[in-house]
């Protein structure tokens, strides 16, 4: 998959005004026949960590090519952007995250975007907590879902409203 993707961002535009200099922790999501696993560069623990919400593969044998072209491309761009900093990834080892697993085999993108939230490079309460209960997972989501529509900057905001509103209103006809 990686090996067809663009990822040389060196030169694209939105690119040049992100700073990652004082950066320690880098996440790239990577969807594999869909499943969202995420694959963190923790450069202050020198580790290249992978977090998978399901388990259910062996990381040495499945995950750990594909995390290694990931992190691959990751070290090519971040030695263009950290040339004055020294980062010795010879030294970096691997690390999975065992304590982590979903309650179904839908909420993994969820778990995904809580990870970039609560991981700082160590397992925490956070990330866990009532989400071994499928409800809280999805109350999660429509709280997702409710903050990009009603976003301010969204763009589409008003004609999704207008498109609730209608259904709403259809549907409530039908019931009396």
């Amino acid at each position: 998959y990686y090996d067809k993707v663009d990822l040389d961002i060196t030169n694209k535009e939105w690119a040049k005004n992100l700073s990652f200099t004082e950066c320690n922790l880098w996440f790239f999501p990577y969807c594999d026949n869909k499943h969202y696993i995420m694959i963190c560069v923790n450069i202050k623990a020198e580790r290249f960590e992978v977090l998978d919400s399901l388990r259910h593969k062996d990381f040495k044998e499945y995950y750990k090519p594909m995390a290694e072209r990931v992190v691959k491309y990751a070290i090519n761009y971040m030695n263009t952007q950290f040339a004055d900093k020294t980062v010795k990834w010879e030294r970096f080892t691997w690390f999975n995250l065992e304590k982590v697993t979903q309650p179904d085999d839908k909420s993994c993108g969820m778990y995904i975007i809580r990870w970039m939230r609560h991981w700082e490079g160590k397992y925490n309460s956070a990330l866990t907590k009532d989400w071994k209960r499928i409800d809280r997972i999805n109350e999660e989501r429509e709280c997702l879902m409710l903050d990009i529509i009603l976003y301010e900057d969204n763009l589409e905001r008003e004609r999704i409203m207008k498109e609730a509103t209608k259904y709403c209103n259809k549907k409530n006809k039908r019931k009396f």
